[in-house]
């Protein structure tokens, strides 16, 4: 099997995202950061890690496209991932990019547009009010992120919940396992025209790639669980971070013992609907108590 080498913290990215880095073994760094890691908040507030309270990462796909900065472009996929250590299990809970949501600051807007206007930190502030949950880290990738980081772990294995056949994002699947490439994955993550509740439907397929992202990363792990310190020397170049090395080799501890069958995936329920001629998800009120079952542990009961 082709040596894969990447950031340890894309293992956990992999899973949470659907979307990381890996290069070869003395291939040079790309010219922009594939990926962009960082925390949330400022230094002081970064987690322990300790196993004594959940994580929160707030995942976001940029649809920045080449040239672009994928830190200002709307965020296409928004996932907050919990991850409880002491319990070894984790949730994903996607938001349909949509959502009609308060903007701090801004009004009331489609989510998707809170990393175009303010980028990652208006982001964050918006989930934060929106769910009461303080969120540890954010997580930043693009398409070209996807379709590099897929390619680079020799594809994922995605159970297809039903026919996808749809021209606008290239998804033509039919149902039952199957092993996706990069480009592939891609348009699995992208397909809203033809799945179940459009936004809602795409976003529950991004939660299953991220799962099935997941058991790649903890079937490599486990045949060589030092290939990690191997990934932190050459992934970083191609990673934009401001977390100490220490704290990155905990996270990817971290995220090897979370168990994929322990992982639910959840999306915010809402209905479809129009604002002017824009159209527009409305999240239902019963996501509140959503929100606070995540917040007490991390995990979706």
């Amino acid at each position: 099997m082709r040596r894969r080498v990447a950031l340890a913290l894309t293992a956990l990215t992999a899973w949470m995202l659907g979307a990381a880095v890996g290069t070869t073994p003395g291939a040079p760094a790309t010219a922009a950061p594939l990926l962009v890691l960082k925390a949330a908040h400022t230094a002081q507030f970064l987690p322990a890690l300790d196993g004594k309270k959940p994580v929160f990462i707030l995942a976001l796909g940029s649809d920045a496209r080449p040239g672009q900065n994928i830190l200002r472009e709307r965020s296409d996929s928004i996932h907050i991932i919990g991850v409880n250590p002491a319990k070894h299990a984790a949730s994903i809970l996607g938001f349909p990019r949509d959502s009609f949501v308060p903007i701090p600051g801004h009004g009331t807007n489609k989510i998707t547009s809170a990393m175009s206007i303010g980028g990652p930190a208006l982001t964050v502030k918006t989930i934060e009010n929106l769910t009461g949950i303080h969120i540890d880290f954010f997580l930043i990738t693009s398409f070209g992120g996807l379709r590099n980081m897929v390619d680079s772990i020799g594809g994922v294995t995605v159970d297809v919940p039903r026919p996808m056949h749809d021209s606008f994002s290239g998804a033509n699947f039919n149902p039952g396992v199957q092993h996706f490439n990069g480009t592939q994955a891609l348009a699995f993550a992208r397909d809203r025209h033809d799945v179940p509740g459009g936004d809602l439907g795409r976003s529950a397929n991004q939660g299953r790639l991220l799962l099935a992202a997941l058991s790649e990363f903890r079937k490599d792990f486990l045949k060589n669980p030092s290939v990690v310190l191997e990934w932190m020397g050459a992934g970083l170049r191609n990673v934009q971070t401001n977390l100490p090395l220490p704290m990155l080799l905990k996270l990817a501890f971290t995220a090897q013992k979370v168990d994929a069958k322990k992982v639910k995936n959840v999306v915010v329920p809402g209905r479809s609907g129009t604002v002017g001629s824009e159209s527009v998800v409305f999240l239902n009120s019963s996501s509140k108590a959503l929100y606070s079952n995540m917040k007490e542990d991390g995990l979706i009961n």
